[in-house]
């Protein structure tokens, strides 16, 4: 059992990163971002093409996440030039449109589950030590150091700089930023385009593991929301611990026999968690303040 938690940290990595795209997403850009793991998925197989045609695969990365930051710099432009007086309910709207779009448009080109399976290159897969009978790659110590960088270079970043206090403006004021000569549409691009980038470089590290089709990545987008939500969209540290645990949990789960088969449910589980117990807080509040 204790090598199943420690093998779940394989997942948690990547999920802590997926959670914190979303995080930013939402703090930075005040919009909930339903096509994120679409865009990184879409940005991830750009580069396995390239690769596949022949390309070196230190060639085709910087294309790939190029790709994905384009992609993603385009929705966000639909986001700030037409929706961006809008409600957050609204937006959250328009990417959940945006990714049924994008995973049509991928599965049209790519393949589906069972046609369009690539085998992506795997350059972190080399053990660098053993824990009981769990052999661990660098690709569970990229994942971690990589979430942990992202973790703390965000919140001096918000804290330290100036460009951190305007975006911290723009996301709860965006149009008093406007008045006070903030340049929000171009800060909010610039949010969109490096969460573009980053989440290809995200599912490009849990792609080989995942079996590399378009759909299965698409669809982490499941993961991502229910890690964000273990940190109330708000806080980045307890994303990174969210997203760790729920990697444990899903490898605690693969080590029960009785529940191997609803190891997919884990992650609607700490939704529904997650939201019962913030309504009990609401209420809570609610009660104390009459």
């Amino acid at each position: 059992m204790v090598n199943s938690v420690i093998a779940g940290l394989t997942s948690g990595g990547v999920y802590a990163l997926l959670g914190l795209c979303v995080v930013l997403t939402y703090r930075l850009a005040a919009v909930v971002n339903f096509a994120m793991a679409a865009v990184g998925a879409m940005g991830a197989f750009v580069m396995v093409s390239l690769t596949d045609a022949g390309l070196n695969v230190w060639l085709a990365l910087p294309a790939g996440v190029l790709a994905g930051a384009v992609l993603s710099g385009l929705l966000g432009s639909v986001l700030v030039r037409w929706f961006g007086g809008h409600s957050q309910n609204t937006k959250a709207a328009v990417t959940v449109a945006l990714y049924v779009a994008v995973m049509a448009v991928g599965v049209r080109f790519f393949g589906s589950t069972t046609t369009g399976a690539h085998r992506f290159p795997q350059p972190f897969d080399a053990p660098v030590f053993t824990m009981g009978s769990v052999v661990v790659p660098q690709s569970v110590l990229v994942s971690l150091a990589f979430a942990v960088v992202i973790t703390a270079g965000v919140g001096l970043l918000l804290s330290r700089t100036r460009v951190g206090l305007q975006l911290q403006a723009l996301s709860e004021q965006p149009s008093t930023a406007q008045v006070v000569g903030i340049p929000a549409p171009r800060l909010a691009l610039g949010v969109w385009v490096a969460i573009g980038a980053i989440t290809t470089l995200v599912v490009l590290l849990v792609a080989p593991r995942l079996g590399g089709d378009f759909s299965t990545l698409g669809k982490l987008i499941n993961t991502a929301l229910a890690v964000a939500m273990l940190g109330a969209f708000r806080s980045l540290p307890l994303t990174l611990v969210g997203g760790l645990v729920l990697g444990c949990l899903e490898g605690l789960s693969a080590s029960v026999e009785s529940v191997q088969s609803y190891q997919g449910v884990v992650p609607f589980l700490v939704i529904l968690v997650a939201l019962w117990w913030r309504s009990r807080h609401e209420v809570w509040d609610t009660a104390h303040s009459r």
